[in-house]
């Protein structure tokens, strides 16, 4: 029995915009085993992020065009239903994003959108679901869970809300957790320990993880495998230990190179911008 998760073949993605057709991810090819640690890295702009929305359903408008195959489960998803999706989301795939604070609801209690998530697993009682969220915030380090869930996301350190938010994600025990930029909010003390409660918790649960990133620093703490992406094209991959010790493309070279270092060299500047995608150079892909 194949223990592969979720598989991505040739998936392409352009908007129709005034400037024209924006071709944003060009043949991707990803594939993610059962419990395995995967991280998707590359620059802001890259098509990181636009691939976790494909895979949640978030790409609707009608100027999204797109195409090739996700595969979750031995199940196509690239053009499932809404309906479909809602089933999917917070039960079998969940999200952790950029920014804790923001990724809550400002006027709801963290109560009642734990409950929310609650739900999605089934019928359950606000005392119930006040109940499960408060011993999964006791797994989490979290001492008062009852004056947490009580209290509104402008009360929570950052720190604390991102716990928070890891619990809601993981509460359901998902088979995959993308992981969105999930620690670059947070200062570095805050930072790893995020990472320690995600690594950790997923182990539990043997959750698949897709960690979204431009820092190589939090690849080489957190991943097993790595896909680099650049201006929408996947151009290198390989393992954790391949990827550093090895790296087969220029960019993938300047990314490492941009880990800060403690013996005060300059970090080399990458003189190339965000990409424009109204007008993408011709690219060769290294063999």
């Amino acid at each position: 029995m194949s223990n592969k998760l979720l598989s991505i073949k040739n998936l392409e993605l352009s908007f129709k915009m005034y400037e024209g057709t924006l071709n944003v991810l060009k043949k991707i090819n990803l594939d993610l085993e059962k419990g395995e640690k995967v991280a998707l890295v590359g620059e802001s702009g890259s098509g990181k992020s636009v691939t976790t929305k494909l895979i949640l359903g978030l790409l609707n408008q009608k100027n999204v065009f797109k195409n090739g195959n996700i595969i979750f489960k031995d199940r196509e998803l690239i053009n499932l239903s809404q309906r479909e999706f809602k089933k999917i989301r917070g039960n079998n795939i969940s999200i952790i994003f950029q920014d804790p604070i923001a990724a809550l609801n400002p006027v709801f209690k963290i109560k009642e959108q734990f409950f929310e998530v609650n739900c999605n697993g089934g019928k359950i009682s606000k005392k119930d679901s006040f109940d499960k969220a408060c011993e999964a915030l006791l797994k989490v380090s979290i001492r008062d869970p009852e004056r947490v869930m009580e209290s509104y996301p402008f009360q929570l350190s950052g720190g604390m809300a991102q716990r928070v938010v890891i619990t809601m994600a993981m509460i359901n025990n998902p088979d995959l957790l993308l992981a969105d930029e999930p620690s670059t909010a947070l200062d570095v003390t805050v930072q790893n320990q995020a990472l320690d409660l995600m690594d950790d918790l997923t182990k539990v649960t043997n959750t698949a993880v897709l960690l979204i990133t431009h820092n190589m620093g939090v690849v080489r703490r957190f991943a097993e495998k790595v896909y680099v992406i650049y201006r929408g094209v996947i151009v290198e991959e390989g393992t954790k230990s391949q990827v550093f010790k090895n790296p087969g493309h220029p960019y993938t070279e300047a990314l490492l190179q941009s880990i800060p270092k403690l013996n005060g060299n300059r970090i080399p500047i990458h003189n190339d911008n965000a990409p424009d995608y109204a007008e993408i150079p011709k690219f060769t892909h290294p063999k």
